[in-house]
């Protein structure tokens, strides 16, 4: 059970189990996702792990980390609707199982302040080695992503159907921006979020009674009264679907489908859609994979995903090139067969089954736990893990119908080899 704290500019999130050897701790910085910022917003999740003035190098500071029994420390930046998120992760040795007593947690909570506090500063501005050195590293990971052909596939399919909208906004920012922001301009940016993002900080583990005090001491911001949004259902302002075909040197296609679905995290029928996903194409049982994939092998994978942020539904798959339209028909007649209420009792048992051994493997994993949580926090959602299961159980027929009615094909984006011709 979570146990929530208002503390100095951070709400404390609490989960206490008995399951792991170690404490989680994950910070969490929201701010509005925009154009303009996307860019250096990711670039100082690079920047900002890498040196503090105390420990001047990433060398130093890795050495410190493997001193206090190999302590890790990791950063990201994703993206919830509406909202961009800095996640902050470290995970330690819990005390009670070392020889003596070493204050990990007090020392990963001063490290945390010193991220923000005490950083590797030269004349206000951070180390131009090292922001040199993590433009590099930020610009070499957007490469990857490029020459991941099924991450390229599906942000260029976000790319034209969010065009001029949030959707459209990348979570690691543009690369032809990366060169011109100034180690200046970076630090300049830590102190804005100082200021102005609104933190979460959520702990997993077997911790002591007097944590809430420890947190007190150790780790404090400026109080913060911003609420930005974060759940939305996305709106298109298409009236008919935009089909993109890119060809390139490939041989396996990549299909992606983005639809409308006046759904999202904050809707009444939220759990009525997270059921009819599963039942679409969520799970191995599911229509998408069962009928497309299994009984006429069109597809190497196919699957749908549900964008409870976004409001809005993908369709993912691996195809011949050939078999491009008889993919997209088929897909179609599943769909059309939800909507037409074509779904048998068992069917329905076997999605929600499925959705529910998926909630409860959340437990398994620290990190699981917290973005379970943290989704439900930012979006004012208060329930435990066995009120959602209830409500999705509770999920009739009718409801499945009738959100699969309310469910548009968007945009169709498809990377192909240079040999497709367009009357397959």
């Amino acid at each position: 059970m979570e146990n929530i704290y208002q503390m100095s500019g951070y709400t404390l999130h609490l989960i206490p189990t008995k399951k792991f050897k170690t404490i989680t701790i994950s910070l969490r910085l929201q701010s509005p996702l925009l154009k303009e910022t996307t860019t250096i917003r990711t670039l100082l999740t690079f920047v900002l792990i890498a040196a503090t003035k105390k420990y001047p190098s990433t060398k130093q500071l890795a050495a410190y980390l493997d001193e206090n029994y190999g302590a890790s420390l990791s950063t990201h930046v994703s993206t919830k609707g509406k909202s961009q998120i800095i996640n902050i992760n470290t995970s330690f040795v819990n005390d009670k199982f070392l020889p003596t007593k070493e204050n990990l947690l007090e020392k990963q909570l001063q490290l945390l302040n010193d991220l923000f506090y005490d950083p590797y500063i030269i004349q206000d501005a951070f180390d131009e080695v090292i922001v040199q050195l993590k433009k590099k590293e930020l610009k070499e990971k957007l490469q990857a992503n490029k020459d991941d052909k099924f991450s390229y596939s599906l942000d260029k399919l976000f790319e034209y159907m969010g065009r001029d909208q949030v959707l459209g906004i990348p979570s690691t920012g543009y690369e032809n921006e990366i060169q011109d922001i100034t180690a200046s301009q970076l630090y300049q940016y830590l102190l804005k979020c100082i200021r102005e993002d609104v933190k979460h900080v959520y702990v997993v583990g077997d911790f002591q009674e007097n944590i809430v005090e420890i947190f007190q001491e150790n780790l404090q911001f400026p109080q913060n009264q911003q609420n930005y949004l974060s759940s939305y259902t996305f709106e298109s302002p298409r009236a008919e679907v935009l089909e993109v075909i890119e060809k390139q040197d490939i041989t396996q296609s990549k299909l992606n489908l983005g639809y409308t679905i006046d759904c999202d995290f904050t809707s009444k029928n939220h759990y009525a859609f997270t059921v009819f996903n599963a039942l679409f194409g969520g799970f191995s049982q599911s229509r998408l994979f069962q009928v497309v994939r299994e009984q006429n092998s069109l597809c190497y994978y196919i699957s749908s995903s549900y964008d409870a942020f976004n409001g809005v539904m993908l369709v993912n798959a691996g195809i011949e090139a050939q078999d491009y339209q008889k993919t997209l028909n088929l897909i179609e007649q599943q769909l059309s067969d939800l909507k037409n209420g074509h779904i048998q009792d068992e069917e329905i048992a076997i999605a929600k089954m499925m959705l529910k051994n998926a909630l409860k493997k959340t437990n398994d994993e620290a990190s699981s736990m917290i973005a379970l949580a943290y989704n439900r926090d930012i979006t004012g959602i208060h329930e435990t893990n066995e009120e959602y299961i209830e409500k999705l159980m509770n999920v009739t027929l009718e409801e499945i119908v009738q959100v699969a009615q309310n469910v548009k094909l968007d945009t169709i984006y498809f990377l192909t080899g240079k040999e497709f011709h367009e009357n397959y």
